[in-house]
This record gives C-alpha cells, sequence and structure tokens, in this order.
C-alpha cells in the first residue's frame, strides 16, 4: 500500500472475515498468463474486517458484458454484468457478478502489491507473492489449471482452511522476520532468484530468496538502508520502490559493478530523501551490498512539507537501461533520469527533464502501442492519489497530454496489452477504472468503464 491515510488505519477491527465477492479497497493487481482473470487484493486498510483478501476476477465476462451493456438503471446478471452509467458517458459493472467467492482467499491485514513468480517455469504454476503492513509480512499463493501446471479448472492454493485463510507455512520467514511497514514488493526478472521488499519507515530494505528449502525466505536485510528525512528533521525514513537495470554482455550494455552481469544491479527510491540508492546482491552468498546515493531533484523542493518525497519508477525501455522515470510524490512531478553508462561503465543518475503533475502521485506505468503494432504515442500513465486523478505524459514530448478524473484514491495500475486498458484502482473508493489506450478508438484517453455501480459523475476527461 503506497498511500492511504496513516489515520484510517488506527480504527478498530471487527470480528468478520474479509468478503471474497466484492472489491473493497483493491490495492494490487495481476493478471493471469492468459488474460482472461483479474487477480485483485483487497487491503482492509480500515480495519473493518479481520483480514484482506485477494479475489479474482472474470475479465473475459468482464470483456463480453461491456461490448452488450444493458440500459441506464436495468438489472445487471452474470451474462449481462454491465449497463450504461446515469450520468455521463461510462459503463458501470457490478463487480460481485464478475468475482467468483471460491476462488478467492483470505490473508493477513494491510495487503499491497502483487507480484508474480514462475517457480516452476513457464509450465508450472502461477506464485503470487503479497506484501501485508498492517501485520508485516509476505504471503505467496500458487495459481493451478487452464494451463498452469495441470489441466484442471482454475484454482488458489495457499494452505487455507475452511475460512480460506491462507496458512503460516505460506507466509515468509518466522514472525517478525519482515519489519513494519513493507512496501512494493519486486522481483529479479533477469534471471537472479530473488525479491527486493523496501520499508516504508525504519530504513530497512529485505531480501527475499525465492527458492528456499519450504518457499520464499528472508535471507539478509540492511536496517539502515534509507535516509532519515534531512529536511524537516522529522525522523521519517524508508525507500518505495526498487527497480533493476539492464544488463546485456551481448551489446556491452554491462555495468561494472554487475561484474559481468553476474550480480543484479538495482535503484530504490528513497521516501523521505530527494534521490536513490543503488545496491547489488552476491548470490552465491544472499547478501545484500549497498551503494551510492544520487540526487533526483524535482520542481520547488523548498516548498515540500515532511511528506514522501519519492515514489515508483519504470524504465522507458527495460532492455537498455537508460531513461529511468521517477515519480516526486512530494512537489508531484515525473522526471526522465538518464541511467546510461559512462566511460568506466558505471551508472550514472543525471535528471535530463522534469513534468509536473496532479497531486501525490506514486506509480507509473509505460504503455508502448508501437510494440504491438498499434497507433499512438509512447505514454506514462502515472496514479495520482492526492486529486484523484491519472496523468498521462506523452513520451515522445515529455509533456502531460490528458489529466483524467478517476474515482477516489487511485493508486495500483495494470496494463491489458492485448485488450489496450489500463486498469486502476480507486483504493478509497472500492472500485476499478477502466481507461482506454487504443489511439483508434472514440474513447481514447478516456475512463470508459467502472467496475462499482452509483459512481459519482466525473468532472471531465482531460486537461
Amino acid at each position: 500500500m503506497t498511500a492511504l491515510a496513516v489515520s484510517s488505519l488506527s480504527g478498530c477491527g471487527k470480528d468478520e472475515l474479509a468478503p471474497l465477492d466484492r472489491l473493497v479497497q483493491p490495492t494490487g493487481l495481476a493478471q493471469s498468463p492468459d488474460g482472461d482473470r483479474l487477480f485483485v487484493t483487497n487491503g482492509n486498510w480500515d480495519r473493518s474486517h479481520t483480514s484482506s483478501a485477494l479475489v479474482v476476477l472474470d475479465l473475459a465476462a468482464l470483456a463480453a458484458g461491456l461490448a452488450q451493456p444493458r440500459g441506464v438503471g436495468e438489472a445487471l446478471d452474470a451474462k449481462r454484468p454491465c449497463r450504461a452509467h446515469a450520468r455521463d458517458d461510462r459503463l458501470e459493472c457490478e463487480p460481485r457478478l464478475l468475482i467468483d467467492p471460491e476462488l478467492g482467499v483470505r490473508l493477513p491485514s494491510g495487503a499491497g502489491n502483487i507480484a508474480i513468480d514462475r517457480p516452476g517455469g513457464e509450465q508450472g504454476p502461477l506464485r503470487l507473492l503479497i506484501p501485508t503492513r498492517v501485520e508485516p509480512g509476505v504471503t505467496w499463493v500458487d495459481v493451478f489449471g487452464e494451463g498452469l501446471g495441470d489441466a484442471g479448472r482454475l484454482r488458489l492454493d495457499c494452505g487455507q482452511a475452511e475460512d480460506q485463510f491462507c496458512d503460516r507455512v505460506h507466509r515468509v520467514g518466522s514472525p517478525g522476520e519482515i519489519g513494519d511497514d513493507p512496501s512494493r514488493l519486486s522481483l529479479d526478472d533477469r534471471g537472479f532468484r530473488y525479491a527486493y521488499l523496501p520499508h516504508l519507515l525504519g530504513r530497512r530494505l529485505t531480501l527475499i530468496a525465492l527458492d528456499g528449502d519450504r518457499g520464499p525466505e528472508v535471507v539478509d536485510a540492511h536496517s539502515e538502508f534509507f535516509r532519515e528525512d534531512e529536511l524537516f528533521d522529522s525522523g521519517l525514513g524508508g525507500g518505495f520502490s526498487v527497480i533493476q537495470r539492464a544488463c546485456d554482455l551481448d551489446t556491452g550494455n554491462v555495468p561494472a559493478l554487475s561484474q559481468g552481469c553476474t550480480r543484479p544491479f538495482l535503484l530504490a527510491t528513497q521516501r523521505y530523501w530527494w534521490g536513490l540508492r543503488s545496491f547489488r546482491v552476491a548470490p552465491g552468498l544472499d547478501v545484500l551490498i549497498a551503494g551510492n546515493e544520487s540526487t533526483v531533484l524535482g520542481p520547488n523542493l523548498e516548498s515540500a512539507e515532511p511528506k514522501p518525497l519519492m515514489g515508483g519508477m519504470a524504465y522507458e525501455d527495460p532492455e537498455q537501461g537508460d531513461r529511468l522515470l521517477v515519480v516526486h510524490t512530494t512537489p508531484p512531478a515525473l522526471s526522465r533520469v538518464d541511467t546510461s553508462l559512462d566511460e568506466d561503465q558505471d551508472v550514472g543518475v543525471r535528471v535530463l527533464a522534469t513534468v509536473s503533475l496532479c497531486t501525490n502521485p506514486n506509480l507509473v506505468r509505460v504503455h508502448h502501442p508501437a510494440l504491438d503494432g498499434g497507433p499512438g504515442p509512447s505514454l506514462a500513465l502515472v496514479s495520482c492519489y492526492g486529486s484523484d486523478q491519472l496523468a498521462v505524459v506523452d513520451l515522445n514530448v515529455f509533456v502531460v497530454v490528458a489529466t483524467l478524473d478517476l474515482g477516489d484514491g487511485p493508486n495500483e495500475m495494470l496494463i491489458d496489452d492485448a485488450r489496450d486498458w489500463l486498469f486502476v484502482a480507486n483504493t478509497a473508493d472500492s472500485t476499478i477504472s477502466i481507461v482506454d489506450l487504443d489511439a483508434g478508438r472514440a474513447t481514447y484517453l478516456t475512463e470508459f468503464a467502472t467496475l462499482g455501480l452509483g459512481t459519482p459523475s466525473r468532472s471531465g476527461d482531460a486537461s
């Protein structure tokens, strides 16, 4: 979880199990390999239930419902789950008609993003790893069926009992081994079997080996990895996200500190300091090796308050590893950062351009329609939790070309490449917005549909 107010965590919990048939403060999104299922974590950040939940939404049924919507106010059913919105041009869909409650499982409270692993290769099951913040930890859930390790019906396995609560065996480490306030979990995407977990508070970075004797396990942690706030002396210190830089022996794109691509080279955003910190991992030893810090100054830093400064990251081209997009949460902006190699093969960090954004941005996703043969420019999509908006940046000219009004608390995003849809989880609203990314359609760069009924009218679609 990234941006829900801390005050919302102080409520008294009820002795009520988290529902498995609806969206309740959605915080994480992931898609099945065949594109027909959307996995969603319900965060339970207000502690209204005894747990978080992982629910499964049928995207094939959603697409069919959007293709044949009912009229305003008409009754909905499993075959026709969508209808015209009463106050604007959107369609609205009933999530309960798209979610199979028998598939869902329950997790500790404070569920965040969903990281995907394939421990058995492409022919094995899908493994979903989910950090939880209210009850600090990481839970893993294996997904089988429909081409995922066997030919049976889709099913989730985390040792769940009759109440569908994942068992203790499927939690990483012993109680207390995962530090407080875990942020976003990132999995290594270059063949090293690790996951990286920064912590929003406490200055800690945790290293998780994905192939332990009993499953994923904590193998190292750096307790003073991130800096404390130096602007306001608040004592706050932590990190937000981790990204891995490309390393390619064939092209010579090899950072010196990667030792010939035998060690992953990564960057982490500092939550309360204006920059990044690099680090590596020694695979044979399972040890974190902290590296240099680099400033990434955004606009009007002197006007910031003791709030989070840095957010998420994404490479414009992950295989090239030069242009990195970095979100400034406060003041709100997106920077294009050059991380190309110098003559000594060291990774540089140099800000090339910065553009101001809507309020309290946290996450960024990159969409390259040309890679799929589609029309339109490459885009950076940034969710702005504070102003309930989505900023769209044209990467060809690096300017904001649209700011869309969404639901309350937009945060996690997922791009459905096959359908050219962007899903945005509106955490505080308990809805999911669907934005059209196909430049050939009339609804391009609009929220054309919402998972959730009766949402307020949007004041506008473009800035």
